[in-house]
């Protein structure tokens, strides 16, 4: 049975939390003085009262800034760090059910500890994952070829869907109907791999209203035993500056939510990639194509942002 919700003021007990929070209106205090009246929380690090935003974020966070968590992982005993975030680890996964546990997008935007930090107490993300008997989403570390500036990805053909309204440049391409996706490779280099360009914009309005469309693009993909990289033409930083300063403003906890239920609903067939720019796009996209299958388990979002 639910347990009531009482009021930290005069006693009064409520059914739900919403009743409890409307309560709060007749003693003339809002959520932020409530909350932290009542149940003060300090900053793990700094021991200064932490910032009230809303309730799960005040009782979820124990640090204002992932600078700080970092700070705390490096100068705090390693047996406290450890049993701290393998429990936010734990967390994460309960609380959104996953069968796989979170990469390093999801890790970033939901302000997790950082994979290097597991990786510098456990040895390696999936490592940590064990101890709680779940896989990574994407499991192989990445082939130290890709990284190398030297890797020659000139005599790549590039086959462009001819529906691309702003096709990237490439030094070999040719325009052609593909099934999904925008980009691929054909003849022997061909391997099942595809690209999927998206401007902030695109990518955006793909995982807000244009949501269930995508995922009928890639339940194409997995039925072609196919994997496609969604290649967006900006990083988080941007998105985020943008969305709050631009004209045209999205809900990017529901993009991101969706994201999500995206990365995790269609695991061996698609992740996403933020390059930064177009012209970033054009110098990775060949890499990607270029190595195609053996990307697919990789989580090369977390090595691009570490180069």
């Amino acid at each position: 049975m639910q347990s009531k919700f009482k009021c930290k003021i005069c006693d009064q007990e409520f059914d739900t939390e919403k009743g409890l929070h409307i309560h709060l209106k007749k003693h003339k205090i809002d959520l932020a003085t409530y909350y932290t009246t009542y149940y003060p929380r300090l900053n793990l690090l700094t021991k200064e009262p932490l910032p009230f935003k809303n309730k799960k974020d005040y009782f979820s966070k124990d640090f204002t800034t992932i600078s700080q968590l970092i700070k705390w992982c490096e100068k705090e005993d390693e047996v406290k760090v450890k049993k701290y975030i393998t429990e936010k680890l734990k967390a994460r996964i309960e609380d959104k059910k996953l069968k796989r546990a979170p990469n390093h997008l999801e890790i970033k935007i939901s302000k997790l500890p950082p994979i290097d930090i597991y990786k510098k107490i456990f040895g390696s993300y999936g490592k940590a994952c064990k101890t709680l008997n779940i896989e990574p989403l994407y499991g192989s570390g990445i082939d130290p070829v890709f990284l190398d500036k030297n890797f020659d990805c000139s005599d790549l053909k590039i086959l462009i869907d001819t529906r691309e309204q702003k096709p990237l440049k490439f030094k070999v391409s040719e325009s052609l109907k593909l099934d999904f996706g925008d980009y691929t490779v054909g003849g022997k280099d061909y391997n099942y791999t595809y690209i999927d360009r998206k401007s902030e914009q695109d990518f955006k309005g793909t995982l807000s209203g244009g949501f269930e469309r995508f995922k009928r693009e890639l339940d194409r993909v997995k039925e072609f035993e196919s994997y496609l990289f969604i290649v967006v033409e900006s990083d988080l930083k941007k998105l985020y500056k943008n969305n709050l300063f631009g004209p045209h403003k999205s809900n990017l906890e529901f993009v991101y939510h969706n994201m999500r239920l995206l990365t995790h609903e269609y695991a061996n067939y698609c992740q996403f990639v933020f390059t930064g720019s177009r012209k970033q796009s054009e110098y990775i996209i060949p890499r990607i194509l270029k190595m195609g299958k053996k990307l697919w388990n990789v989580d090369l979002q977390y090595y691009l942002d570490k180069e």
